[in-house]
């Protein structure tokens, strides 16, 4: 018989070893422990934050890290697949991390189907099982990249801000502009045209102020502000062609609340729509929604560009403001001749004594979607605040209650493939708005939503900023932040 070394009985402890590690991290099966452990099982599902238990997400998404929210020495969680895949994986600390690249097989291996999850904790050598839950992993990926706004949540300065883009399959976070780089001048209102990085703008409000566009490769700092408008554009929307972006125009009203239970009130006064078309650099007034016979705001087109979708109120400048309620409205749009059509209603939410803002229309033309609430049109601290997803065909309005919850659900975002949003919340806090995905099955019912998955399980608790406006695109935002400003700055 052949000597071994000992150099070889290294390397073939070592390989042993290793087979081992393997085994138990990637391990094959349907067995919760390692073979001959017993665990006692619990009668309910632990508590984790996110609350990722009996979700719907897309194929595509970064891990779904959590903390578990239970007492214990010692946690593992055990991640079974319909088609036998397993992963495990295992903290001290009651952060559970996914490694990227197994979390990306591991969806890749589950797409359409689903996995049950188990939580296991450890009270000293004694381990129990917490009951499992299921997430399903839909067909259809989401939009790779969000674009949002992270601002402090208050409303007294925007001395820290900045316009970001998020890479939905992993964590990475860039920045698209910081207003410490324009003089702290406020960034806002960015908007995309159907989806696409390639057509975008945002406002920068103060010293600096203007609209910045980007139009292909050329980007531009334009004032829309004329002589007959109430303001320089507002809430933009851009049709489809990239030729034109609809904008309102409005005198803008804050009011603090004495109740203790309220904070403030954004409200118009007065508000138009405007278009301004990019090849030609005119502004001129949609018409009909010049004057003080309606309030008209959050303008949205249709996804072929042929109709122009708004809010509408009746009210006027002395109606009080829990009164003023906003009903969606449309009117057909000639991108030939820039003509118009006459308004007709779409959802009338103030026949239940609500008011509807932020509709959007999905990309495949079924479902408008928009934020009811009880009063105004700036829902963004109103608690009452919901979705509503409307059947264009029917016209029925169809009750989202997966979705929504018991403090402001308001701004939301359409997947290019219409089966994902994204939208903000204050449910988690009621102080600070995160952000929530959601998907849209087959019998028009958004699932249950989940918060946007972070690297660090932690991350929300340690965060003070709030995200506003988020929109899905599907590229990334190539532009060198110094452009931006370039173009802000004029420098």
């Amino acid at each position: 018989m052949m000597k071994m070394g000992p150099v070889s009985v290294n390397r073939l402890c070592t390989r042993i070893m290793l087979l081992l590690f393997l085994e138990f991290m990637t391990g094959c099966g349907d067995s919760n422990v390692d073979p001959g452990e017993r665990l006692q099982p619990l009668a309910d599902q632990p508590e984790i934050f996110p609350d990722y238990r009996d979700i719907t997400i897309p194929p595509n998404i970064a891990p779904l890290n959590f903390q578990v929210k239970e007492d214990g020495d010692d946690f593992r969680v055990l991640l079974e697949g319909e088609n036998g895949s397993v992963m495990r994986i295992r903290s001290r600390d009651r952060n559970l991390r996914i490694p990227p690249d197994r979390w990306d097989s591991f969806l890749k291996e589950n797409r359409d189907a689903s996995f049950r999850v188990t939580v296991q904790r450890a009270e000293g050598k004694k381990w129990r099982a917490f009951a499992p839950f299921v997430i399903r992993v839909a067909p259809e990926p989401i939009d790779p990249f969000l674009a949002y706004r992270l601002i402090p949540p208050g409303y007294e300065t925007w001395s820290s801000m900045g316009l970001y883009q998020r890479d939905l399959t992993s964590f990475r976070q860039k920045p698209i502009i910081e207003n410490r780089y324009v003089e702290d001048n406020c960034v806002n209102c960015h908007s995309f045209s159907a989806g696409s990085s390639e057509n975008m703008l945002f406002h920068i409000r103060g010293s600096l102020g203007g609209t910045v566009i980007k139009k292909g490769e050329k980007i531009e700092k334009v004032d829309l502000k004329t002589s007959e408008s109430l303001s320089a554009g507002v809430y933009p929307a851009w049709h489809p062609s990239g030729d034109y972006i609809a904008f309102s125009t409005n005198k803008i009203e804050q009011y603090f609340h004495a109740h203790p239970e309220l904070t403030i009130e954004v409200m118009d006064r007065h508000s138009d729509l405007i278009i301004y078309d990019t090849e030609k650099k005119r502004v001129t007034h949609v018409p009909g929604t010049m004057g003080d016979e309606h309030m008209e705001t959050f303008p949205c087109w249709s996804p072929g560009g042929s109709e122009l979708y708004f809010s509408r109120s009746d009210a006027s400048e002395f109606t009080p403001y829990d009164s003023i309620r906003y009903d969606i409205y449309r009117m057909a749009f000639d991108q030939e001749t820039g003509q118009f059509g006459e308004p007709e209603p779409v959802f009338l939410a103030t026949d239940n004594q609500q008011s509807a803002s932020f509709p959007r229309i999905s990309p495949d033309g079924k479902y408008l979607l928009c934020t009811v609430h009880a009063y105004g049109t700036f829902p963004i601290w109103h608690p009452e605040a919901d979705l509503c997803l409307v059947d264009l065909v029917t016209g029925k309005p169809l009750m989202q209650e997966f979705v929504n919850s018991n403090d402001t659900d308001s701004y939301h975002s359409w997947s290019s493939n219409s089966k994902w949003i994204v939208f903000s919340s204050r449910r988690d806090d009621g102080q600070y708005t995160k952000l929530y995905i959601s998907y849209l099955d087959n019998d028009s019912q958004f699932r249950k939503a989940f918060l946007l998955p972070q690297q660090d399980p932690g991350y929300y608790q340690s965060f003070f900023y709030s995200y506003n406006r988020p929109e899905l695109i599907t590229g990334f935002i190539d532009v060198d932040p110094r452009e931006w400003i370039r173009t802000a700055t004029g420098k």
